[in-house]
């Protein structure tokens, strides 16, 4: 399922690397001491401050992004950190074609009002009009007509064309394509170019990370990432993640009460999820704490800790 991404929020979370028994919040007896320990150990987890980790705290959908994206970066060789996103992720600029730059904007601009689109008729054209000071519309106001202009989206170029202000607008410049151009690139960069979050959101180099290897396409998400996850989520994210051999079958689980999803299914064969209740009910829809993601994601990280279900049913 396509993935659509809502406007994300600049909030900042604050993440430390430290052992899990230095995290004042979590008791050496706590029942997911020794998850957070393994979780911490390989990576997958970090605290919430400077010696917190938060285990009842909701998990949000960034969070989950965030260690999907571990596990995807570990399991392809991959140590540390996955990779940052470029500084261009997510930035535009219209130059001359020496590379002058005329106008730069990004997708956290507002300011620039940027907003596209193109001709009814054919031949297809592309129009892009963003929001300009006095002084920058009068500096871009060309004698003659409309300006060459190179657009570049992410550092890539993608289309040229001309740059004239824009008609019935006081503080509008147009940029309009050439006839005939080509807009492969220029699609491919777009669908890039509009989720990227501003530079320096903590969850920005997962994102990034997580759209380049194609985990997010399938990911149904309609919310906010710094909404609380759901039970779902973590398994779709999970199952976007993991290579086939992570996911070896040691229970048989054909239906749940509450999901058929097969995704779901892989997970609780594999000895990673199970159920809420004595039925094996997934409980698609609800949320999950810290200590629990933790608890499924040592489960992950060291198979010898994957839960063996009742012979003939779920738990």
């Amino acid at each position: 399922m396509k993935t659509r991404l809502l406007p994300l929020s600049l909030a900042l979370t604050t993440l430390l690397v430290l052992p899990a028994g230095a995290f004042s919040d979590v008791p050496a007896g706590a029942w997911y001491a020794d998850a957070a320990q393994i979780c911490v150990d390989r990576g997958l987890l970090k605290g919430t401050g400077e010696d917190t980790f938060s285990p009842d705290n909701a998990v949000t959908l960034a969070e989950v992004m965030t260690v999907a994206v571990r596990l995807h970066y570990q399991a392809h060789g991959g140590t540390g950190d996955p990779p940052a996103a470029p500084d261009n992720w997510g930035t535009g600029t219209l130059t001359t074609p020496t590379g002058a730059v005329l106008l730069a904007f990004n997708t956290c601009d507002l300011d620039r009002g940027l907003t596209y689109r193109y001709d009814q008729e054919t031949p297809r054209r592309l129009h892009l009009y963003l929001t300009v000071s006095p002084e920058e519309r009068a500096a871009l106001t060309p004698a003659g007509g409309p300006a060459q202009a190179v657009l570049t989206l992410n550092g890539v170029t993608v289309l040229t064309g001309g740059l004239a202000p824009a008609e019935g607008s006081a503080n509008r410049m147009e940029f309009m394509a050439d006839p005939g151009s080509d807009y492969t690139a220029f699609n491919r960069e777009l669908s890039a170019f509009l989720p990227a979050p501003a530079a320096g959101l903590w969850y920005r180099d997962a994102l990034w990370y997580a759209r380049e290897h194609g985990m997010v396409d399938s990911q149904p998400m309609e919310a906010s990432f710094e909404e609380p996850a759901a039970r779902q989520d973590l398994a779709e994210w999970l199952c976007s993640a993991l290579p086939q051999s992570a996911l070896t079958p040691i229970n048989t689980v054909d239906s749940l009460p509450d999901s058929i999803d097969p995704e779901v299914l892989a997970l609780y064969r594999a000895g990673i999820l199970t159920g809420v209740d004595n039925t094996g009910a997934f409980a698609p829809a609800r949320t999950l704490s810290r200590a629990e993601l933790a608890a499924v994601l040592a489960r992950v990280a060291d198979p010898s800790l994957r839960v063996v279900l009742p012979t003939g049913g779920v738990s």
